[in-house]
C-alpha cells in the first residue's frame, strides 16, 4: 500500500499528471492483458484486444505523450518529398520555452519507452521455449510497435537541429519501405488505361 501511495505522489509531481498516467497505463494494460487475458477470453479475443491496445499506445505515445512529456516528436514521411524517411521535431530547435521538461515526466517516459520492448522480448523468448507459435506472433506485434516508438524517440532525442544529422539518421539500417503517393497511383492508372485502349 505504501508503494502505491509513493507512486501516486510521484505522479502528482508531474507537470502533466493525466498525460503521464495515460502513457504509463498504455504501456501496462497490454502487458497485463497478455498475462491474464487467457483466463477470461479466447485466444482470438485476446489477440484482437491486445493488438488494438498496442496500436492505441503507439498512437498516444508518438503523437501526445511524447510531445507533452519530453517535447519530442517524430513521424514517418511516406511521400518522400523531403528525401528523408523519418522526420524529427525537438524542443532543441525552438527558443527555450517557459515550461521546462519536468524531471519526473522525463524519467518515467524514458523508463517506460525502453522497458516495454524488453518485456515483450522476454515474452517472445518464453513463447519460443514453450513452442507457443500463435502467441509468438502476438508478441512480435508488441515488439515491433513498442520497438519502433523507442527507436524513433531515441533518434529524435539525439537529433541536433544545427547539424544535418536528420538526414544522416535516415541513412541508417532502420528504413521503412516507401509507399507510393496517390499521384503515382494515378499515373499507374493512366498507363494501364492506355494499354487497355490500344488492345
Amino acid at each position: 500500500m505504501e508503494h502505491i501511495r509513493n507512486f501516486y505522489s510521484t505522479i502528482l509531481k508531474s507537470s502533466h499528471p493525466l498525460t503521464l498516467s495515460v502513457h504509463l497505463a498504455g504501456k501496462a494494460v497490454p502487458i497485463v492483458f497478455y498475462i491474464l487475458g487467457s483466463i477470461f477470453f479466447s485466444f482470438t479475443a485476446q489477440f484482437i484486444t491486445i493488438v488494438l491496445l498496442l496500436a492505441c499506445d503507439f498512437y498516444i505515445t508518438k503523437n501526445i505523450s511524447g510531445r507533452k512529456l519530453v517535447q519530442l516528436r517524430w513521424w514517418y514521411d511516406s511521400t518522400g518529398v523531403s528525401g528523408k524517411t523519418l522526420t524529427f521535431e525537438s524542443h532543441k530547435q525552438y527558443p527555450p520555452s517557459t515550461i521546462p521538461i519536468n524531471a519526473i515526466d522525463s524519467k518515467l517516459f524514458w523508463w517506460s519507452i525502453y522497458l516495454t520492448p524488453i518485456v515483450w522480448i522476454v515474452f517472445a523468448i518464453m513463447c519460443i521455449l514453450r513452442l507457443k507459435l500463435f502467441y509468438l506472433v502476438l508478441v512480435l506485434v508488441g515488439i515491433c510497435l513498442t520497438g519502433i516508438n523507442a527507436y524513433g524517440f531515441r533518434q529524435c532525442n539525439s537529433w541536433e537541429p544545427t547539424t544535418d544529422s536528420n538526414t544522416a539518421e535516415n541513412d541508417s539500417w532502420f528504413q521503412l519501405p516507401s509507399i507510393p503517393g496517390l499521384d503515382n497511383l494515378g499515373a499507374i492508372a493512366q498507363v494501364s488505361s492506355f494499354f487497355q485502349r490500344s488492345t
